[in-house]
């Protein structure tokens, strides 16, 4: 509402949209939705790095890429923990990196032993010995491939102000819909 406002009231300047964009679909919602010239990915790209490359195919083709496998998340997440290594030495990179590793193990589905230890590294060999650890642990949660058994899937991943309008219509509603034939079913 108020990033359309101010769309609204200053036409000749670009307006760039922030606040919980964390999917592509809640960037192409608020741009919709307000007008914006273009939108701003805070903590979302913590968790999703992809979510650049993701939301400007989705604008151009309609179509959501898939997810990232795990595989390419661990990748992602090694490789970034290895450039802030080499741009702030070992010890440092390690203890800043602690920040950045929970953001990342959002979409790992079961992480608790992973967030209790990563936030303790000051080494690479630490780092090392975590992810290794935490890659033996997850394989009691996967099939035979490594995807997660259908009880530890997470969900897909929902922008709160997109939550928050379904919730509304929901109270919105008069009745309830129930299917026609026998309630037993149930």
């Amino acid at each position: 509402e108020g990033i359309r406002r101010v769309v609204e009231g200053v036409s000749n300047i670009p307006v760039i949209g922030n606040g919980d964009v964390t999917t592509p679909q809640a960037a192409k919602r608020m741009i919709e939705r307000t007008g914006c010239q273009g939108i701003s990915a805070g903590r979302g790209a913590f968790y999703n790095p992809w979510i650049f490359l993701h939301t400007q195919d989705y604008l151009q083709t309609g179509v959501l890429p898939p997810e990232p496998s795990f595989e390419e998340r661990i990748r992602v997440m090694r490789r970034h923990y290895d450039l802030m290594v080499e741009v702030f030495g070992e010890k440092r990179g390690s203890l800043q990196f602690r920040k950045v590793a929970p953001w990342y193990s959002k979409r790992f589905g079961p992480v608790k032993p992973f967030n209790t230890a990563v936030v303790r590294i000051s080494s690479r060999e630490d780092f090392d010995r975590v992810l290794s650890e935490y890659l033996e642990w997850r394989k009691d949660f996967t099939d035979g491939s490594g995807e997660l058994l259908p009880r530890y899937q997470l969900p897909p991943m929902v922008a709160s102000f997109m939550q928050e309008e379904e919730e509304h219509q929901a109270r919105q509603r008069k009745a309830i819909a129930v299917p026609k034939g026998p309630v037993e079913v149930w």
